[in-house]
């Protein structure tokens, strides 16, 4: 493979990382079916007494009194960032399995794309030189 054509292929495959990077920190669209809204909020919400598991996953009478309180305040119009906020006020942010935009949540998704970067640009200085 010549040199060309692997730097190419290197720049590709760089910009795909940062496109995946960008598309995840993309907000969703609201679902109206509140089923599924639910779901997914406890999919992205820790059971603060279970090792690891989101409310979803667990079956702990705990986990399932904390998904009927998302599911209350689906129904009383709160939108995700309010119930998210609820959830980090009363439990902590390690609660939130999305880390936020702000604070150490914005490092969490800035550290990967900026070693990707900073990566892409050693070997490609390696390679020029």
């Amino acid at each position: 493979m010549s040199d060309r054509l692997r730097r190419v292929a290197g720049w590709v495959i760089a910009g795909l990382a940062l496109v995946t990077i960008v598309v995840g920190l993309l907000p969703e669209a609201a679902e109206a079916d509140p089923e599924q809204r639910e779901r997914r909020l406890a999919e992205r919400i820790a059971c603060p007494w279970c090792d690891g598991q989101s409310l979803a996953e667990s079956d702990s009478q705990v986990a399932r009194d904390l998904v009927l309180i998302v599911r209350e305040r689906i129904d009383d119009g709160w939108t995700d960032a309010e119930i998210y906020d609820f959830f980090a006020s009363s439990y902590g942010e390690q609660v939130l399995l999305d880390p936020p935009l702000t604070g150490w949540g914005l490092a969490l998704w800035l550290v990967p794309s900026a070693a990707l970067l900073v990566g892409g640009w050693v070997i490609w200085k390696r390679r020029t030189t």
